[in-house]
């Protein structure tokens, strides 16, 4: 039996949620307003990104225009990344680079980093990654609070890009004051979800849970660690929905087992049915062309097949060139593998009811369709 990806009407339908973060190319309530009708279903911020008044305003723009659309704060969390730099080295393989704990470096001699306590917990020999593993350095001395680094890779170093420390066990609080401050800051401005980086256990769900009294926001765990996959059920069970950030979890991780690791955590999230979002570089070469490739294509059909409730898209929307195409994209190729699913008689829904345990219903209760809007003034 053929299929297609129309409705009797002809419209692409899509219940996977399509899930976009604004950003400089999308901060506009006509660019919003596009990306609703082109089947965004929830906008994401990330709090990694921008000052807190530039997401504020955000928010209240977002509530403007689609009031019926749940938004989803990203939150730092324990995920440590490089301060804004004025200055973004550039390196070849073999250079040395300093990474430091100590605040107020730009980048020309030494590059500041967002954990206070990173010295502490490497040592010579140890590997970092920068940018979701695209940069690679070995650490060969650390003195004081610098960490004196070999690039085993070319590259540039930018402001604001992940750091992560394969192997390493990082100490410190798991919700520290900055978390602490991040979620208050969510529940004044009424934000229905909020993702949590590097969570490791239940334990730490609660924690992040005691921040929330009343339920609100929902809390979307990010699965990014080895000792996430290995606490998987518990943060699944206690979480309301969890992400497969695939940057932070190859890196962490192993390359090779991002597949693998990505269909283990969707067979076992559908068992308790809560949500997934599955994450990074959908469709990455649509932040600088117009097209995607077939890799990309099959990547977000195979999510979708696999039981994700959320595919999301980031640098493709906050500041790609192409950010209502990667939308329209997205809906249309998750429409397509839901309705070859349809065709092959596989449930769509769980034994609640919803759509894999939909995440508009985890998060505001009014949440709806993402193309009601109010008229611009």
């Amino acid at each position: 039996m053929l299929y297609s990806p129309l409705s009797s009407e002809g419209t692409p339908v899509s219940r996977t949620r399509i899930i976009a973060t604004i950003g400089p190319a999308t901060s506009s309530a006509e660019m919003l307003i596009s990306l609703a009708e082109a089947g965004m279903s929830i906008v994401r911020l990330n709090a990694s990104h921008n000052a807190l008044a530039w997401h504020r305003d955000t928010i209240d723009l977002i509530k403007r225009v689609l009031p019926t659309t749940p938004v989803l704060l990203d939150v730092p969390g324990r995920k440590i990344r490089t301060a804004h730099l004025a200055h973004e080295p550039v390196f070849a393989v073999g250079d040395l680079i300093t990474l430091t704990t100590e605040e107020g470096h730009d980048g020309r001699q030494k590059v500041t980093v967002g954990s206070r306590r990173l010295h502490l917990d490497v040592s010579p020999g140890d590997t970092l990654l920068a940018d979701d593993g695209k940069l690679r350095f070995t650490v060969i001395d650390v003195t004081g609070p610098d960490i004196h680094c070999r690039a085993e890779v070319a590259g540039r170093l930018r402001s604001r890009k992940g750091i992560n420390v394969p192997g390493v066990e990082l100490g410190g609080e798991l919700v520290g004051e900055r978390d602490r401050e991040m979620l208050a800051f969510a529940r004044e401005t009424g934000v229905d979800l909020v993702g949590i980086s590097f969570v490791e256990s239940a334990r730490h769900v609660a924690l992040v849970r005691e921040q929330l009294p009343g339920g609100r926001p929902g809390i979307v765990a990010k699965i990014e660690t080895p000792r996430a996959v290995r606490n998987l059920e518990e943060i699944i069970d206690s979480s309301d929905a969890v992400m497969i950030d695939r940057g932070d979890l190859s890196a962490e991780t192993d390359l090779k087992q991002i597949g693998v690791l990505q269909k283990e955590i969707l067979s076992r999230a559908t068992e308790f049915e809560k949500p997934v979002i599955v994450a990074t570089e959908m469709l990455e070469t649509m932040i600088e062309r117009p097209y995607p490739t077939k890799a990309e294509i099959t990547d977000i059909t195979n999510a979708v097949l696999d039981g994700a409730a959320g595919v999301m898209l980031s640098g493709e929307t906050a500041f790609g060139t192409y950010p209502v195409e990667s939308v329209t994209l997205m809906r249309q190729v998750a429409s397509a593998a839901e309705q070859y699913l349809g065709t092959r008689g596989a449930p769509l829904e769980g034994t609640t009811g919803t759509w894999r345990g939909d995440l508009t219903s985890v998060s505001a209760p009014a949440a709806g369709a993402a193309g009601d809007h109010e008229p611009l003034p």
